[in-house]
């Protein structure tokens, strides 16, 4: 279990990333869905001991994150959003030197575990490939494939699908399923699919403060009635969103499609069947009228 208490950051900048976050979250797929911005990135940077909170505590399985960071790192697996490889190195021989700083120095126990994780993560026939070279997808595997050298406890994965194609999104997901069962996996994103589809557990984070949490199917059945929807042109669109309490709006064949948060049906909207994008969007809007009184 990880258990996240009153945590906050705020950066010599000014910056207030994060304010008073609280979170338990157990074995399995957890998602912390929000936008850019909002202090996701900060978060998974804190509690992977990469920098240092204001205020608040963390623990994992009676360890206390800020008093011994190291025991935490030797549970914990990180593939960040960005994280870069050295040119013309191949991912056996990368994958090798990690595990070697990771503490593995058995040879033979090091050979298995990387052949083993370059197979895990469908690489094994691209090991003598430079990881420089490998496409988006690629990498990304080859990033989970470093994150789980030690076979860790926790593992945390920051925008792990953002510019994949749909094929490598899905190797991914599935990928990322099957690692959730044993161990505690953060999934942190702002792309409301990957959450809808991986995870029985969410929060939604904004502003640096944690809005909404809970189980995805929940939280969207609690919006069933209350969402309403009607197809326009952008003017008159323009129009409706300075009266009424407009979630979201999207295009289809050249029209605008306003989705609107409502406990009455405004005149001429359809409902719609709630979805964890209603959810999300709701959240935000709840947030941002709050926000501005």
């Amino acid at each position: 279990m990880l258990s996240i208490n009153g945590l906050s950051k705020t950066y010599d900048n000014g910056v207030q990333a994060l304010q008073g976050v609280d979170l338990k979250v157990g074995k399995g797929m957890f998602g912390l869905l929000g936008p850019n911005g909002a202090g996701k990135s900060s978060l998974m940077r804190t509690i992977a001991t990469l920098q240092t909170a204001d205020a608040g505590s963390i623990e994992f399985d009676s360890i206390d994150v800020f008093k011994d960071p190291q025991k935490l790192r030797e549970r914990l697996g990180y593939l960040p959003q960005d994280f870069g490889v050295y040119p013309r190195v191949t991912a056996y021989d990368l994958l090798d030197h990690m595990a070697v700083l990771k503490g593995l120095d058995n040879k033979a126990q090091r050979k298995e575990s990387v052949e083993g994780l370059l197979a895990h993560t469908n690489l094994y026939q691209h090991r003598n490939k430079a990881v420089s070279g490998f496409s988006g997808g690629m990498r990304q595997r080859f990033g989970i494939a470093q994150a789980l050298l030690g076979d860790p406890d926790l593992l945390i994965v920051d925008e792990p699908t953002a510019g994949l194609d749909p094929e490598e999104r899905n190797r991914f997901h599935n990928l990322l399923v099957s690692l959730g069962e044993k161990k505690v996996v953060i999934l942190s994103t702002h792309i409301v699919e990957d959450v809808a589809e991986l995870c029985p557990n969410m929060a939604v984070l904004a502003g640096g403060k944690i809005l909404l949490e809970g189980n995805p199917i929940a939280l969207t059945d609690k919006l069933q009635g209350k969402i309403w929807h009607k197809t326009m042109s952008q003017t008159e669109a323009q129009e409706l969103e300075q009266h009424l309490p407009v979630i979201s709006k999207r295009l289809f064949a050249g029209q605008t499609i306003l989705n609107v948060y409502s406990e009455q049906a405004p005149e001429g909207f359809s409902a719609s069947n709630a979805n964890l994008e209603d959810v999300y969007f709701s959240t935000l809007h709840q947030h941002r009228n709050t926000s501005a009184v």
